[in-house]
């Protein structure tokens, strides 16, 4: 009587609206049954009403073709035997017999099939041998899935017995059937001897590098049990890494460091020995020649410790001047990267600035900046293209000044001072007198108190219009600027002596910053410069040149700068100049070098540092600067400020040093141990992908070591797709035999072919369409099934929390079904019922 209530709830009317009909019929029976039956006896009178209501109601129930679908506990379930090579015959014979003793204990009503995959997938007891070599789960999923009954009634289930490893086909949990759960058995381990104790499970390295490059070997170990092994990696013939590892069960991962000799295809081995038994990979690398690198020097021999380390490194250098740089980038083509060594910005026109920035940008070639006294916001970086290129900013973090600022300005107001710039009238514009009185203004405007501003304007002779002032209120300020505005035009041009007693003014100062800015538009024919120069630089007074208009001396003045120490400015336009005087008087009082021991400290994770361990040498200084967001910072100093940073820029890379390199403020790491292997990756990581930009080959070696995808993605002259061209590859096999193969096009400027090879060992594959060609090369490993132990539980646990199975243990964990079972039609049993009723109705109304 408890299973009742339950069983009605399972009760279904086809018809329910026939039902209506017991509303007509009952009181129409009842009333029938009154008028006739008023004479006869109390038992007549209530059994004949009775017997036609049942009736009536048993055809009105009937009509309505009620259902009753009780709960069953029948099962379809396909069992799926991996006969792959992974699985032992132990294993195997365990697995059929684990199915058997299933299927006999499934309940009454069920269904089963069992099938066998490996490569393929088919069923039990088919005319073909079972199948074995790798393992395809999506293959006998999708065999499962179209075989097994989808009754609800059955609770349709896939029960897989393998080790999870698969080798072969499409990701399996792209190949789980709708609405069917996937369970799994655990395999037993194997019996001793049937399964080495540890295999190298995979093996990665870069497909192509260049000679001198420091490549990273990925390998995946596996075990069943923790085991003591030994390891040997070889590059060639060469040992790198030999050695005791000791494996957990499960995986082990482990990144070896190895270098490429020499251009060629270098092999790449790893043995694992664990006992008697040996677990070999193996890889291929195309190595193509080292790196070319265009080494800017600003003043010859700043890069000469980093030429020399670099050269050692196997790197391709040549050695040009900063103002050698092209107007074009294409120029620049032949080589790989541009080392930029202590190169103010001044240096570099704004055209050249854009050759490397296209180049870099366009191109996708590699710029590498290191610092010094004259780069980034000494050397006029703010603002500027390179400020754009580079992963920091030039301008330096807002933090109290390091000291006071002793600013001379030496201003040129001779004759041709009173003209507007280009040759223009007096009157017509501002002139060039004017401007450098308003550039003069600004510069003052911007100094801070406590600060030093003297005002030199010269012609044939010089006059002091402001004398060494130290500055203390605003009111200071605004006579000084009332003074600049009285300087006139007039008179020849001297140079020299104006600057001798503006560097006379600045040694008696005590302020630690000292600086003299020359504005002149004309020649001077005095001599002694190089002597006032070297007086300066002892008593460290700096000095840079602003040349304005085309009659400037511009070589006198590039010079000059350069051995001031200080930045080269020129202009033809007079609306410049106080945005150039106010650029570098911004500079001198940010005052970004910081001067003294700075340690170096790890910031964010970066492959420039790969393999470098310990503590890093000190410096003795260094250009403050602003990281930028989206750059990774891999060194900077203990106040936060970026040391060495890199980033991708357009197509290309860049990375920024902002300290000397390897001289001067760095001369503590030209004797460090590491210091040639950070260099070298430093510039390596800006070089570009050794392979032809519009011509990338790929080969993919699918999971199963045989079938192979090559490829090529092309691009025309013209930068666009390079559609409808014969694309080939001609493959040489390890035996020396070679076979040529057609890539049909399957997508704009992509074309590919899906391959096979039959044999293990190193394949190489030369790619040709029209003139172009490039190679590359791949290994098929001896048996990917043997590179495997243990089980892939988190593959298996992945299929079957995704679709509702669970791990199975013994054949009883199959559970009964608990869904409805078979549909019972009830109207034929409610007609009968009221057709066996009918002769009692007649046998009653004879007694009345």
């Amino acid at each position: 009587m408890s299973e009742l209530p339950s069983v009605l709830r399972t009760l279904t009317l086809s018809q329910p609206a026939v039902l209506l009909v017991l509303v007509v019929a009952v009181p129409l029976v009842l009333l029938a049954a009154h008028s006739r039956l008023h004479f006869t006896s109390r038992a007549l009178r209530a059994g004949i009403p009775a017997t036609r209501l049942t009736i009536a109601a048993l055809f009105v129930v009937a009509l309505a073709q009620p259902t009753l679908r009780p709960a069953g506990h029948g099962r379809a379930v396909v069992f799926a035997v991996d006969t792959s090579d992974s699985i032992t015959p132990d294993q195997l014979a365990w697995a059929r017999a684990w199915v058997d003793s299933a299927i006999a204990a499934l309940p009454p009503g069920s269904h089963s099939s069992v099938i066998e995959f490996g490569s393929r997938a088919q069923l039990a007891g088919s005319a073909q041998p079972p199948p074995t070599g790798s393992t395809d789960l999506s293959a006998a999923l999708d065999l499962a899935g179209s075989i097994v009954q989808r009754d609800s009634a059955l609770s349709p289930e896939i029960v897989l017995l393998t080790d999870g490893w698969q080798t072969a086909g499409s990701p399996p949990i792209d190949a789980l059937p709708h609405g069917v759960a996937v369970s799994y058995v655990p395999l037993p381990a194997p019996a001793a001897g049937q399964q080495p104790p540890g295999v190298i499970h995979a093996l990665n390295a870069p497909s192509m590098a260049r000679a001198g490059d420091r490549i990273e070997v990925q390998l995946d170990l596996q075990a069943a049990q923790p085991v003591d092994a030994q390891l040997r990696l070889r590059v060639d013939q060469t040992v790198v890494a030999n050695g005791p590892v000791h494996l957990e069960a499960g995986d082990t991962q482990l990144s070896l460091p190895a270098s490429i000799a020499a251009p060629g295809f270098v092999a790449v081995r790893a043995d694992l020995l664990v006992g008697d038994t040996t677990s070999t990979l193996s890889s291929v690398v195309v190595a193509r020649p080292a790196g070319k690198v265009l080494v800017l020097e600003d003043q010859p021999g700043d890069a000469d410790a980093l030429v020399s380390l670099l050269t050692n490194q196997g790197l391709q250098i040549t050695r040009r001047s900063a103002a050698s740089v092209p107007p074009r980038a294409q120029d620049l083509t032949d080589f790989d990267a541009v080392l930029l060594a202590n190169t103010p910005a001044t240096s570099l026109s704004l055209d050249q600035q854009r050759t490397l920035q296209s180049y870099v940008q366009d191109l996708g070639r590699g710029l590498v900046v290191t610092g010094g006294p004259r780069t980034f916001s000494p050397g006029g970086y703010e603002g500027s293209v390179l400020d754009d290129m580079l992963p920091v900013s030039a301008t330096p973090p807002i933090e109290p000044q390091q000291g006071s600022l002793a600013l001379f300005l030496v201003i040129d107001r001779s004759g041709s001072m009173d003209i507007v710039s280009g040759g223009g009238p007096v009157g017509a514009g501002a002139t060039k007198m004017a401007m450098a009185r308003e550039a003069a203004i600004e510069a003052a405007g911007l100094l801070q108190p406590q600060d030093t501003l003297g005002v030199i304007a010269f012609d044939s002779s010089f006059q002091w219009v402001v004398p060494p002032t130290r500055l203390q209120t605003p009111d200071d300020v605004k006579q000084i600027q009332a003074r600049i505005a009285t300087i006139k035009a007039g008179g020849g041009t001297s140079i020299l002596p104006p600057l001798q007693a503006a560097f006379e003014a600045a040694a008696a100062t005590d302020a630690p910053l000292k600086h003299i800015v020359l504005m002149t538009d004309g020649e001077s024919n005095d001599r002694g410069y190089e002597d006032l120069i070297s007086r300066m630089s002892a008593a460290q007074i700096t000095l840079s040149t602003l040349a304005i208009g085309s009659d400037a001396d511009t070589r006198l003045l590039t010079s000059l700068a350069h051995l001031g120490g200080g930045r080269y400015y020129f202009t033809e336009r007079s609306t410049q100049i106080p945005q150039i005087a106010s650029k570098e008087t911004s500079i001198l009082t940010r005052n970004a070098v910081v001067e003294g021991q700075v340690g170096a400290v790890v910031g964010d994770p970066s492959p420039i540092l790969r393999s470098i361990s310990g503590d890093l040498p000190s410096l003795s200084g260094y250009v403050a600067t602003t990281r930028k967001d989206r750059a990774v910072t891999a060194l900077e100093t203990q106040q936060g400020h970026p040391l060495l940073a890199h980033w991708q820029y357009g197509l290309g890379r860049v990375v920024a040093w902002t300290s000397e390199a390897q001289q001067g403020w760095a001369s503590d790491w030209a004797n460090w141990s590491d210091a040639a292997q950070f260099w070298s990756q430093a510039v390596r990581w800006a070089l570009p992908a050794p392979v032809q930009a519009d011509f990338q080959p790929s080969v993919q070696v699918q999971p199963d070591g045989r079938q192979v995808t090559l490829s090529v993605q092309a691009l025309g002259e013209d930068g666009r797709f390079a559609d409808l061209q014969d694309t080939r590859a001609t493959v040489s096999s390890p035996d020396g035999s070679a076979r040529e193969l057609t890539l049909p096009q399957r997508a704009p400027g992509v074309y590919s072919l899906d391959t096979e090879v039959t044999a293990p060992g190193q394949y190489r594959v030369l790619f040709q369409q029209g003139q172009r060609e490039e190679v590359a090369a791949f290994t098929a490993p001896d048996s990917v099934e043997r590179h495997s132990v243990g089980m892939n539980a988190a593959l298996l646990d992945q299929l079957a929390t995704t679709s509702g199975g669970h791990a199975l243990r013994v054949p009883t964990d199959l559970a009964a079904g608990n869904g409805p079972g078979p549909a019972i039609e009830l109207w034929p049993w409610l007609l009968l019922a009221g057709l066996v009723l009918l002769p009692l109705d007649v046998y009653l109304r004879r007694r009345t």
